[in-house]
């Protein structure tokens, strides 16, 4: 089953006609700019049409936390991890990359003419929320995990599971791995070395294979 985007089930002459009902606005960026810093409330929706950005927390006392990385047909914004107010959520891009901007509001009321693609656009954007959902639920349990192995391993099944092989490919650099499991790289680089010493994985680059659960 294909992965559901904003767009789902909406036809590209429906999708010009947003553009304008949503009063949507399509913004470039460079690498290492700030795309966006979240608010208090609902403000509004990102989805990334080309390029690839990330999502960092940063604390009270400066540190910076990496809490997902985004891609083509990513969605990001307050409807999606509300702020707290001791903490600051911002995206950064991590490469050029275009973001077509929506006015939470606009995609909250329903416009004159009822249409129907708002209605789908709606319904794609709960399920979008609640995959979102899923996917922080997971890092919970990963990151809840006693110690760097235990952390790895837990990420590298899930990442198995997602690609549905015991092959797979990871989705992003070790430098963002260990940020996302916030560990150091140093000690994680050497645990995935251990591991694969002794049979637990085997990896060239970032390719990856679970031997266990091709058995």
């Amino acid at each position: 089953m294909p992965a559901i985007t904003l767009f789902s089930c909406i036809t590209p002459t429906e999708q010009e006609r947003m553009r304008v009902c949503f009063r949507m606005r399509e913004v470039s960026f460079q690498n290492n700019e700030t795309i966006m810093e979240y608010a208090s409330s609902m403000k509004k929706i990102g989805l990334i049409l080309d390029g690839q950005a990330a999502v960092y927390c940063c604390d009270e006392e400066g540190r910076q936390y990496l809490l997902d990385e985004l891609k083509k047909d990513s969605v990001f914004g307050e409807p999606f991890l509300l702020p707290e107010e001791s903490q600051h959520y911002y995206v950064c891009a991590k490469s050029e990359t275009r973001v077509l901007f929506i006015d939470y509001e606009h995609v909250i009321k329903r416009c004159e003419n009822a249409c129907n693609f708002h209605s789908q656009l709606v319904s794609n954007l709960l399920q979008m929320i609640a995959v979102h959902a899923s996917h922080q639920a997971n890092r919970i349990f990963v990151l809840s995990r006693g110690n760097t192995r235990k952390k790895i391993m837990a990420y590298l099944h899930h990442i198995a599971q997602e690609q549905g092989s015991s092959c797979f490919t990871l989705p992003m650099s070790y430098t963002a791995m260990a940020e996302y499991l916030s560990v150091d790289r140093s000690a994680m680089m050497r645990e995935l070395k251990n591991m694969a010493d002794e049979g637990l994985i085997e990896r060239e680059g970032k390719k990856l294979r679970l031997p266990l659960l091709a058995k």
